[in-house]
């Protein structure tokens, strides 16, 4: 505005008339259509996003998510189906395999194909009644006939193999009613409850279930066709060995034990169990991998993408499912090596780890600050209560629908409804979309923007006059500007988006690239109306030299909000008609521009005067010409203003 105030003084224009067009192109310089603009992508895009189950809490996250360079996720639920079923159960140096789908209490038990009768088999029947009564599940019918478990997959998978062999759980909270527990909590890796042993004696037991190191640790003997014997080095690797074939099977393990204690024991504590248990068998838990999590992980790996998966399962289970899932080559970690590492190790060897076994949950707090450490923008996943620090901490927190607690909702960025990984890279593949529909719009206001103030400097400052009025920059840059980024806002995605490479933090919706391009537009539209005005005022009443340049910049802009849907990919890759909003704006915006022009009450208000095909012909021609070059430009040199869109440009010093 200063610049033009300058130059019209120069050129002797009346003061009211500088006045008017300086304010004016004050509302020029500024994008008035950019906040509702930003305000109907991000609100679209959280729409988009919550139809395929990614519901944002916060808004930040939608621009976080397209610059996301690792997923660190939860194995159980969210890249597998959660639907544990006991496949395998070892007891008594023997391999039952247990038959049934889902959570239907219907299946049989074999030894080496033939079925077996588990009231004739205590062992087996112990084995199955220390997982059902150490649990926290329930198993239930719905009206239409399907069974449904209520509390967590692991312990219904054992309830559900109890009742396969006729123990129910009412039946068997009847005889062995509880009296005191000691809670799971993954740091301890075990839950034990304290029963009233056979009500008649009065007698106490202890039935304990968690991980077979945990249990085997606590444990001083084991129990072989209804005796008790020592727990030697031989059992023990026995057991051991066991444990490792079906972690290999990709089986979740969970071992069984128990001890008796004296009646007057109400109270229980680690000491009763510690070093006392009777260790008794080895549940093998399937869960199989979704199928959509594993086209998602190379999904990916394609965009750029590092994915760890993160679980409480053994070592060898967590490898096994890592390489049914298809993730990446790369180191797998104990939750014991973890701690053993100091942070400064841990951010060393972060970047060569793909798999984190035993995991507690505050320990993904430093997987989280060491992957930051290495400049890495990090989406990490939980559920639980003591997951709100990681959560918390990440660039962002995404909590699960169905299975998280409230605490840990409340620290999240993003819920998926469905817990599942695939509604994570949807989010990503979404955010990537929102944010390329910004630059887009950017580029589109602001070479608009910038294009009608060179026009109008260099046509007072070469012509003497005015290209446009006052009332006709307003009407540009509110009317036609909006009709076309609004549509321009909800441009389908081009499917690409998560072949692009991850954009680093720093670099923002401008970058030198999309810079270069907008000053290339610009000074084109504005050249190119400053020469169509210069040619008109010396052969046409003033009047008619103006509609012809305001006719001219509108039809820039229609035909340039075609250019603006993409950066490399033509309009005919795109296809014309993907966006029908657009054509539908494009189509209104030159209706009213026609009004404007033809309709006399419109005339006297914009000071306009009819055209004639000749003068429509040269609008045409010039905003033609530059739609041409810059499709052509996309066909032959794609990248040719890609320069910083995804990393920062740096300069080397010599």
């Amino acid at each position: 505005s200063a610049l033009l105030v300058v130059v019209g003084l120069i050129q002797g224009m009346d003061w009211l008339d500088i006045f008017l067009l300086s304010v004016a192109a004050a509302v020029s310089a500024i994008p008035e259509g950019l906040p509702a603009v930003v305000t109907v992508v991000l609100a679209m895009g959280m729409r988009f996003m919550a139809k395929r189950n990614a519901v944002i809490r916060k808004l930040v996250a939608v621009e976080t998510l397209g610059s996301a360079t690792v997923i660190c996720s939860d194995k159980t639920g969210t890249l597998t189906l959660n639907q544990m079923t006991v496949r395998s159960i070892y007891t008594g140096d023997r391999w039952i395999e247990v038959t049934g789908e889902g959570y239907s209490p219907e299946g049989s038990f074999l030894i080496d194909g033939t079925k077996i009768d588990i009231a004739q088999e205590p062992d087996i029947a112990l084995h199955l009644r220390a997982g059902a009564l150490c649990n926290d599940a329930s198993l239930s019918q719905e009206e239409d006939g399907t069974w449904q478990i209520f509390g967590d997959p692991t312990e219904g998978a054992l309830i559900v193999s109890a009742e396969k062999a006729g123990l129910t759980l009412a039946s068997l909270n009847k005889d062995y009613p509880r009296i005191d527990e000691i809670p799971f909590q993954s740091e301890n890796m075990y839950m034990a409850v304290l029963a009233t042993f056979h009500p008649a004696g009065g007698g106490r037991v202890v039935y304990v279930k968690g991980a077979p190191e945990k249990i085997l640790d606590f444990s001083s003997s084991y129990r072989v066709n209804g005796e008790v014997h020592p727990l030697t080095d031989e059992a023990l690797e026995k057991i051991q060995s066991a444990a490792q074939k079906m972690a290999k099977d990709a089986m979740r393990v969970i071992a069984t034990a128990y001890v008796e204690l004296p009646a007057q024991v109400d109270d229980l504590e680690e000491t009763h169990i510690k070093g006392e248990l009777v260790f008794i068998g080895l549940n093998g838990m399937a869960d199989p991998p979704r199928e959509e999590a594993k086209e998602s992980i190379r999904l990916c790996h394609a965009a750029g993408i590092k994915v760890i998966m993160i679980t409480g399962d053994n070592l060898v289970t967590a490898r096994s499912i890592a390489d049914q899932l298809g993730l990446p080559e790369g180191k797998a970690v104990s939750g014991t090596e973890l701690g053993e590492m100091s942070d400064e190790e841990l951010s060393e060897r972060v970047e060569s780890i793909s798999v984190f076994a035993r995991i507690e949950p505050i320990q993904k707090l430093r997987i989280v600050n060491a992957l930051k450490s290495r400049g890495h923008i990090v989406a990490m996943t939980g559920d639980g209560v003591n997951d709100a620090p990681a959560l918390k901490t990440a660039n962002i927190g995404i909590s699960m629908g169905i299975t998280g607690t409230d605490v840990a909702k409340e620290a999240s960025d993003m819920t998926l409804a469905d817990d599942n990984f695939s509604s994570v890279v949807a989010a990503v593949d979404e955010g990537r979309a929102i944010f390329n529909r910004l630059r887009n719009v950017m580029y589109l206001l602001l070479s608009t923007n910038i294009g009608e103030l060179l026009a109008l400097i260099l046509c007072i400052l070469f012509v003497g006059d005015k290209p446009l009025l006052a009332v006709q920059i307003i009407w540009v840059n509110l009317v036609t500007d909006s009709a076309s980024s609004i549509p321009l806002s909800i441009e389908p995605k081009s499917g690409d988006e998560l072949q692009q490479p991850p954009r680093h933090p720093s670099v923002g919706i401008l970058f030198p690239g999309q810079l270069l391009r907008i000053l290339f537009t610009a000074a084109y539209m504005g050249i190119a109306i400053t020469l169509i005005f210069a040619w008109a005022h010396s052969r046409m009443p003033i009047e008619e030299a103006r509609t012809l340049a305001f006719c001219t910049m509108v039809t820039f802009e229609s035909f340039r909000a075609y250019n603006a849907r993409s950066d490399e990919r033509t309009i005919f890759k795109i296809g014309i008609f993907h966006n029908k909003w657009l054509n539908g704006a494009i189509v209104l915006a030159m209706a009213l521009q026609i009004a404007v022009v033809y309709i006399e009450p419109f005339q006297a208000a914009f000071q306009t005067v009819p055209l004639s095909l000749e003068d429509w012909g040269i609008a045409l021609i010039a905003a033609g010409s530059l739609f041409i070059i810059e499709e052509l430009r996309k066909v032959f040199f794609p990248r040719l203003f890609s320069l910083g869109k995804w990393q920062p440009v740096t300069f080397r010093k010599k």
